[in-house]
């Protein structure tokens, strides 16, 4: 499959034969559904770009208990830390569909770093803006309500991705839960209340923003309307 590097930051903006170069260093890997492409503290499986279907990032506890931190669809990258630093992988990353990769090693990545200074600064650069993610994540995972962050995720915040909410959405209760990082039964409960608030609606299995400036007020400012106070 045709990658078209210039819509995956960190190979913005690059020469056409800085491109080339990046591109013969990538090896594509075929995974199918549930298959497991890495898993958390094995040795760096490098770089990774998302050519087709969707990727779950995620962590177990030491009770088994699964907490997913990304859903990823194409361009989507991953594993960019300890491709860099060429520790271990820092998560378990899974096919949830067929998935279609391309992988950088971590030698060959920091050999194009040394010599194409223009992905060095690409790289530096998305790195920092996804710290700023985490943090963001883990300031709503301290001060934000549950009904506040399932705001957040309809509305398509960067810091849980885009490739994670659509609206509507198709995740189901447990993969909302692993989100956002509480129980099936928690995240019923607020559905039930931004439904009754009209925020949101269900029509079938799927649910749809209805008042987006209602969803906008609660993510922003963990004001919660009255009749979902009490979640």
């Amino acid at each position: 499959m045709k990658v078209d590097w210039t819509h995956i930051p960190y190979f913005e903006s690059l020469a056409h034969c800085d491109l080339s170069r990046i591109e013969e260093s990538a090896h594509q890997h075929r995974y199918p559904p549930g298959a497991a492409i890495f898993g958390e503290g094995e040795r760096c499986a490098g770089f990774h770009i998302i050519l087709d279907g969707l990727v779950r990032i995620y962590r177990m506890n030491a009770e088994g208990r699964l907490h997913t931190l990304s859903l990823l669809r194409p361009l989507s990258t991953f594993n960019e830390v300890a491709a860099v630093d060429g520790g271990p992988n820092p998560f378990n990353a899974t096919a949830v569909t067929a998935v279609e990769a391309l992988v950088i090693s971590h030698d060959r990545l920091l050999n194009l770093m040394a010599t194409e200074p223009g992905l060095l600064s690409n790289y530096v650069q998305a790195l920092a803006h996804l710290n700023r993610e985490y943090i963001e994540r883990l300031e709503d995972m301290t001060f934000r309500s549950i009904p506040s962050r399932l705001a957040k995720l309809f509305l398509h915040e960067t810091m849980y991705a885009e490739q994670i909410a659509e609206a509507p959405t198709h995740l189901t209760q447990e993969e909302i839960a692993a989100i956002l990082g509480t129980t099936r039964e928690v995240v019923g409960r607020a559905l039930r209340g931004l439904f009754n608030a009209g925020l949101l609606k269900k029509r079938g299995r799927l649910v749809y923003v209805v008042d987006r400036a209602g969803l906008e007020l609660l993510a922003e400012t963990n004001t919660v309307p009255e009749r979902v106070r009490h979640i």
